[in-house]
């Protein structure tokens, strides 16, 4: 009787705990999740990138000559217009060449008419049958050699005024100088570098894309399509102007597989200097964009995913393809469609094939 009573009690215990366990399994599998309802709408998508900035033309200004410094005419970090004098070389040696060269050029230009004198005579001489046509050709050739050496002795004048001219140093065009390194009475050789010049009426910002994203955007249609540009410079400060997209290099990067773009911004001011650096937002606007929670998704070996609702509120875990990451959200481009239910946030508490209760809709 002792061992019946045991027997009924412990089948009793078994189905106490069969019984409380399914309906543990019950509670879990109607796990209480809010969700999202995916949603299209038009929205405006930025993507930042590192800058670098240069100025839109920026030179080295070089000595072409040997000599010493006479005289500089600007000071560092001036701005200087078109063909205005920044520094002079002296030139005393080359004054000297110029009055060798114009007293060569003299004597050349002596022998000719000479040369011009005496093949007029022998012309008239030979037509009277006086001279033998030998003559004739001897004094041509006099006058051809003469001429051969006035215009020798004329380049030899011009190729010193040449450098008399370089001895002068001007600005190629309107820009801002940079360091001077060399004083008054430096010694320079031709190609030493005297100044920087910098073009900073404009500004060019330079990034990098990867060539996938270039590709991307190039199958899209997306290329230069943005709808704002805009700069924030090293101190955190939104510079003021918006730029626009030039074109890209011709050629792609192999060594870090990306291809570089520039964007122009105005710099009436000069505030901005050659070799600065900052961060470009480049805003775009993308139609009926499917974006949801990034709180939403999980990923597996380098795949997203979600888990998306049916209609008898059973959960499927689904691989979903996402684009451009935004704050908190992720712009989705395939494995979605608009009007599906997905878990917005516990997806860490479910598992695929679960069956929930919708806490609330998002």
């Amino acid at each position: 009787m002792k061992t019946k009573n045991l027997i009924w009690c412990s089948l009793a215990l078994i189905c106490t705990w069969s019984c409380s366990k399914n309906q543990q399994n019950k509670n879990k599998s109607h796990k209480e999740v809010p969700v999202y309802v995916v949603k299209q709408k038009d929205t405006l998508v930025t993507n930042q990138f590192v800058t670098d900035i240069q100025a839109k033309r920026n030179v080295e200004i070089r000595s072409r000559l040997s000599g010493i410094i006479q005289k500089i005419y600007v000071n560092e970090g001036q701005f200087v217009k078109k063909g205005q004098a920044l520094f002079k070389i002296n030139d005393a040696e080359l004054q000297v060449e110029l009055l060798k060269a114009t007293a060569g050029l003299k004597q050349a230009t002596a022998d000719v008419r000479i040369a011009e004198v005496e093949l007029k005579q022998v012309k008239s001489l030979h037509d009277k049958k006086f001279v033998a046509d030998n003559e004739l050709e001897l004094a041509k050739a006099k006058l051809s050699s003469a001429r051969a050496k006035y215009a020798f002795a004329d380049a030899e004048k011009k190729a010193v005024l040449q450098k008399i001219n370089f001895s002068t140093v001007t600005a190629p065009f309107d820009g801002v100088l940079d360091i001077i390194p060399h004083k008054d009475g430096s010694l320079v050789t031709n190609g030493t570098l005297l100044t920087t010049l910098s073009q900073l009426d404009e500004v060019y910002a330079y990034f990098s894309i990867p060539e996938n994203q270039y590709f991307e955007l190039l199958a899209h249609d997306k290329l230069g399509k943005h709808q704002k540009i805009e700069l924030t410079l090293p101190n955190g400060a939104a510079y003021k102007f918006s730029g626009s997209l030039k074109s890209a290099e011709s050629e792609i990067d192999r060594a870090t597989g990306s291809i570089r773009y520039k964007v122009l911004f105005p710099n009436p001011n000069h505030l901005i200097k050659h070799g600065a650096s900052g961060k470009l937002s480049i805003s775009e606007v993308q139609n009926n964009a499917m974006m949801i929670p990034q709180k939403a998704t999980f990923s597996i070996q380098d795949k997203t995913y979600i888990f998306k609702v049916d209609k008898n509120n059973k959960v499927k875990m689904t691989n979903i393809k996402v684009g451009t990451a935004l704050k908190d959200s992720y712009l989705v481009e395939s494995g979605l469609k608009k009007g599906d239910l997905i878990i917005y946030e516990g997806t860490q508490s479910v598992k695929d094939g679960d069956q929930i209760k919708i806490k609330n809709r998002l």
